[in-house]
């Protein structure tokens, strides 16, 4: 009888790791480790600002990535006209771009100035813009 009860007692042990190893292996994490899509740091695409602008970059066959103002919000009062190249940039890595950002001061003059972008969750910003084109919200890709 002893021996039956050591035997069921082994069984049972077996049978609860076979089955905590069977669930524990069904309890994996639902978050992947594949890389965030390309979409989510890609510059290409248009962008809105806080006063309504909209900056749509494009890759040029050169390679290089050109931001024009398809839609001017309050950048208007400071001279800016539609469909006007106000970046030029470069990627750098995945979701990491650098170039130049057009200002134009009250009385129209321009100067570009060196700016570094990233990307990330189709968020943009930037180091060196005013305060509406720092942080945009992608509304459009490609």
């Amino acid at each position: 009888m002893q021996g039956k009860i050591e035997h069921i007692r082994s069984f049972t042990q077996i049978l609860f790791l076979v089955f905590a190893a069977i669930f524990w292996q069904g309890c994996k994490t639902t978050s992947s480790n594949i890389p965030a899509t390309t979409m989510d740091r890609d510059i290409v695409g248009s962008w809105e600002g806080c006063d309504g602008r909209v900056v749509t970059f494009t890759k040029q066959k050169n390679g290089e990535i050109i931001g024009r103002y398809t839609h001017l919000g309050g950048l208007g009062e400071y001279r800016f006209t539609q469909d006007e190249i106000g970046y030029k940039v470069a990627q750098k890595e995945l979701g990491t771009y650098t170039g130049l950002v057009k200002w134009r001061n009250a009385t129209g003059e321009v100067t570009w100035k060196k700016v570094m972008i990233t990307i990330e969750d189709n968020v943009y910003k930037d180091n060196n813009s005013d305060g509406c084109s720092k942080e945009m919200k992608r509304i459009g890709q490609r």
